[in-house]
């Protein structure tokens, strides 16, 4: 957690309404240059002018504002402080007040308990006893300022195994068949233990490690998704369900939006069951449901009573802070459609309500506890209460599988049992072994989130799946031999090879046994047609990444496989004797494919010579990235119209900011600012990795190149992910959330101009236009590249200049 030593001291009311969210605006006297978490201290007096006020502004008596702020000399919250305004004119909101300085406060954590504090005034450093006091209060409200690190409870749980084993990355297209391609490799009977969940939908939502041990007993450790980042997500389904409200949709659409999330990430109703809806059509839309709905278990998914309770109760009282705040609301001229600029003030009036509040911590509670209904295994909570961890073993193969699908099913029969939404990773491992295999495989098999459909959101490659590319020893890309093959599993080929990991790529065609066609009458006719697809991929991929091409198409010839009807259970004594041949090839495939992943890769060595590179072509590189990300970013925010960065819709860039303020992930939809740079770095100097100004001996041949080429990308690209995350993410995160907090007239234009101009440009600032690609760029943006540049080829290369 960010050391937490200053304090601010106000008086009362100012100290309550800030600790409980309604007043982001401190009105003083001065400015200050200090930014970041100050703890808030109610001081010992009441400001009588403060109290008619604050009393206005909340809705409430003076009265009642007045025995709420009851605290006196005590720390009642924490707050960061994320700008200060000096205007004579500005919309800083309702709080702020002419001819003062607006402190600007933001992500404000009310302390469960006060913490006793001197008498001080103004802005003063806490003592430390006082200052850990204050810390541990933070921390058991549940938002500290730095994310938990899940994969390290995991492995402290149930560490991976080192020595001797492979870990195997799955990717492919939601539907494609990757979750299915695990089952098989597990052994997992798909009508009797279902184990992972598959749909042709998006199922697999977090990610599940499996290990395949040579014996028992089976065990698993599970993390969660934290409290602040699930209460995130429901406030998002507030506003969605507010959203509803104002658009005058049906009752149960409002419903489903209260319950389940619009990126089908957090789909609540698995958790808590559904709510009947009056006016609901006669049963639900199921498309996305998991494949087992036969399963057993309850004989099906009536409505919750507890949860059709909550969720009446909660849109009853959302209808009317909607209509409250509506009457409130004055369009104005904003060069906005009025609609447009009532739902962007709504939003942010919706996302303050106390009221909006009081419906985000009453489904919290119903999320928490969800949990009692687990019997089986330990589970770990934090200070505040909030699930952790849960562990179990069991010698019992289809009791350990059943009760471990309650983190990874979809099964309607099961909604309101299932926890499935807030894991944030399962780690398994037993005696896993397909009935088809010819050898046991020490693999750790990680199956991911499936990648998207649509071409805009897979341009890049995400950061989260990016930094898995190298900790992996191997990447099975499952593809649909029916489709040609689709820009995801593409953008995964290309970023792959221009980091270096092009070697670890193995590729998987389901669905085999439905490519027909009167041309295809045999296993190679079909095999070609498949790899058709292919092909037009690599031409692209040789324009634009040059030697890439050479190592996709190596990969493409060594290690594909191609299957069909995996989603039956495979052995030898089952082939169907009427039709044996397609099942024997698919039994035959998938055993090259596991002797494949289970073999140690011997890398090729490099020869004696080295390549020799100009400064300038590095900085050449560097400037067409940062050209390139301008050019998409200021297309998006509508800052400079570009033909080939179509405008984004101002509710998805505010979107956005929210997600980069909030620090749980650094994207929205189609929406990748640090992807996006990281991207144009990764292939910009790629490209220049392959044009050496000299060699320190002979010039090597071109499979030479390729091995040395691959090692120095490899080598920079795992540093330009940290140094991109810094620049775009991590260190702007107070302005992304000036970003966000923009709103009234004028908010899309300076909420634009905020991260294009204090934060893109501040981060990488643009070349200048029309300058050569060799053209001075004398930046820090530059020096951090020039220095991971230097560091990535210390032992590989040589720079001159």
């Amino acid at each position: 957690m960010t050391e937490l030593s200053w304090a601010l001291t106000v008086p009362q009311p100012a100290a309550w309404a800030i600790s409980h969210g309604h007043q982001d605006v401190y009105n003083r006297a001065y400015p200050t240059d200090r930014r970041g978490w100050l703890a808030i201290c109610a001081g010992r007096t009441t400001d009588s002018r403060l109290l008619a006020g604050t009393a206005e502004l909340t809705g409430r008596t003076p009265e009642q504002v007045g025995r709420d702020a009851a605290e006196r000399d005590a720390i009642v919250a924490v707050a960061r402080l994320a700008d200060v305004c000096n205007e004579p004119s500005c919309d800083c909101g309702p709080w702020a007040q002419q001819r003062y300085v607006h402190w600007r406060f933001a992500d404000t954590v009310r302390l469960p308990e006060p913490v006793p504090a001197p008498r001080e005034v103004g802005i003063w450093k806490m003592p430390p006893e006082i200052a850990d006091a204050v810390a541990v209060q933070w921390r058991l409200a549940g938002r500290a300022d730095e994310p938990d690190d899940h994969a390290a409870v995991r492995d402290a749980l149930l560490p991976l195994p080192a020595a001797g084993y492979r870990r195997v990355l799955l990717l492919g297209t939601t539907g494609a068949g990757k979750t299915t391609v695990v089952r098989q490799l597990l052994g997992t009977d798909p009508e009797t233990e279902r184990f992972p969940s598959t749909s042709t939908a998006k199922t697999t939502v977090a990610d599940t490690e499996i290990v395949l041990a040579p014996d028992g007993p089976y065990r698993a450790a599970v993390t969660f998704a934290g409290r602040a980042e699930v209460a995130a997500h429901l406030r998002d389904n507030v506003w969605e369900a507010a959203r509803a409200v104002l658009e005058e949709r049906p009752a149960h659409l409002v419903q489903d939006r209260l319950l389940d999330h619009v990126g089908q990430r957090f789909r609540f109703s698995y958790l808590l069951g559904r709510a009947a809806a009056p006016g609901a059509p006669d049963g639900d839309d199921l498309d996305d449901l998991d494949d087992d709905a036969a399963a057993v278990g309850p004989p099906d998914a009536a409505p919750d009573p507890g949860t059709t309770e909550l969720v009446r109760s909660s849109i009853l009282a959302l209808r009317r802070v909607v209509r409250a705040e509506l009457s409130r609301i004055d369009p104005g001229d904003d060069g906005r459609a009025p609609a447009e600029v009532v739902e962007d003030e709504l939003e942010t009036r919706i996302r303050r309500s106390p009221d909006a509040a009081r419906i985000v911590e009453a489904l919290l509670a119903a999320v928490r506890d969800r949990f009692a209904l687990l019997g089986e295994g330990e589970l770990r909570r934090d200070d505040g209460g909030w699930p952790v961890s849960w562990t179990w073993r069991s010698d019992d193969r289809a009791e350990f599988l059943r009760v471990i699908t309650r983190f990874s099913s979809n099964q309607a029969a099961f909604f309101g049992h299932l926890l499935t939404p807030l894991v944030d990773g399962v780690r398994v491992a037993g005696p896993f072994r397909p009935r088809w295999a010819g050898r046991d495989a020490r693999l750790v098999l990680i199956d991911g989130e499936g990648l998207g459909h649509t071409p805009g959101s897979v341009a890049e490659v995400s950061t989260r799946l990016r930094r898995r590319l190298d900790e992996v020893d191997a990447i099975v890309l499952v593809d649909n031999a029916q489709q040609p093959m689709q820009a995801a599993p593409v953008a995964v080929m290309r970023t792959a090879a221009a980091t270096g990991n092009g070697g670890k790529l193995f590729f998987v065609f389901t669905h085999f046994d439905l490519v027909k066609g009167d041309n295809l009458r045999s296993f190679p006719d079909r095999e070609r047609h498949v790899l058709g697809s292919a092909e037009n991929v690599l031409g692209e991929v040789r324009e634009e990444l040059g030697i890439a091409e050479r190592v996709l198409r190596r990969r493409l010839d060594d290690a594909r496989f191609f299957v069909g009807g995996i989603d039956r259970l495979l052995a030898p004594e089952l082939i169907d004797p009427a039709r044996p041949k397609a099942a024997r090839r698919t039994i035959g495939q998938l055993n090259a494919l596991l002797d494949a992943l289970a073999t140690e890769t011997v890398p090729r060595e490099p020869g004696p010579s080295r390549p020799v590179y100009d400064r300038a072509q590095v900085t050449a590189a560097v400037v067409e990235a940062a050209r390139a990300f301008h050019v998409r970013w200021r297309g998006a925010l509508g800052h400079a119209p570009h033909p080939d960065a179509p405008r984004k819709h101002w509710s998805t860039v505010k979107a956005l900011t929210r997600r980069l303020a909030e620090g749980h992930t650094d994207e929205y939809k189609d929406l990748r600012p640090a992807a996006s740079l990281r991207t144009a770095l990764e292939y910009a100097l790629y490209r220049a990795l392959q044009n050496p100004v000299a060699w320190t001996g002979a010039e090597p041949g071109a499979d030479e190149q390729e091995v040395i080429v691959g090692e120095i990308a490899g080598a920079l690209a795992k540093r330009l992910v940290r140094l991109v995350d810094r620049l775009i993410t991590e260190d702007p995160r107070p302005v992304w959330t000036r970003a966000y907090e923009e709103h009234g007239k004028g908010s899309t234009v300076r909420r634009a101009r905020t991260v294009v101009e204090d934060i893109y440009e501040r981060a990488v600032p643009a070349p200048p236009r029309g300058s050569p690609g060799g053209a001075p760029y004398d930046t820090p943006f530059a020096a951090a590249v020039h220095k991971a540049f230097q560091e990535a080829t210390r032992d590989l290369a040589r720079t001159l200049n």
